[in-house]
């Protein structure tokens, strides 16, 4: 456990301290916000103009700083998980899906599968829509039948 680094927040700043130095505002980032969002993390100062720690994984920090760094991660880097797709048509190269995701129904268009889906596993997933946002699918396998008829419709 890498003790010496602490994080705490204020209202929605994140502060780091190290060795009980007083503490900075802070940014976190992943190195790889996509294929690596368990570990490699940059904490930058407020500015980015100097990276502060970086850390390989969050199992390094105490259990207080983890709950906080994944906080500030989720915010930065939100993600949706899909659980089934409802509906999905192909249209002119368009690729459209209507899906259920732990946040609500989400209804999306889907551009360049080969550039805008990234596989994390040969069950895993995640989708970028045409506006940037992302979408994760936990387990293809998991999914039920007519979502998978419906995702392979697309992809």
């Amino acid at each position: 456990m890498n003790s010496n680094l602490k994080l705490s927040r204020k209202g929605d700043a994140v502060f780091a301290s190290r060795n009980g130095s007083p503490p900075v505002e802070v940014k976190l980032l992943f190195a790889r916000p996509i294929s690596a969002r368990d570990g490699q993390i940059s904490i930058l100062d407020r500015e980015n103009k100097e990276e502060l720690a970086w850390l390989n994984s969050l199992d390094k920090l105490d259990p207080a700083s983890q709950r906080i760094a994944r906080q500030a991660l989720d915010t930065r880097y939100p993600v949706s998980r899909i659980t089934s797709v409802e509906h999905s048509f192909v249209n002119h190269g368009h690729r459209y899906l209507k899906v259920m995701t732990n946040r609500g129904f989400r209804y999306f268009n889907l551009k360049e599968p080969g550039k805008n889906v990234t596989w994390l596993s040969d069950d895993k997933l995640v989708i970028r829509d045409s506006m940037g946002n992302r979408f994760e699918i936990e387990s293809i396998s998991s999914l039920d039948p007519e979502s998978r008829k419906n995702l392979n419709l697309v992809l």
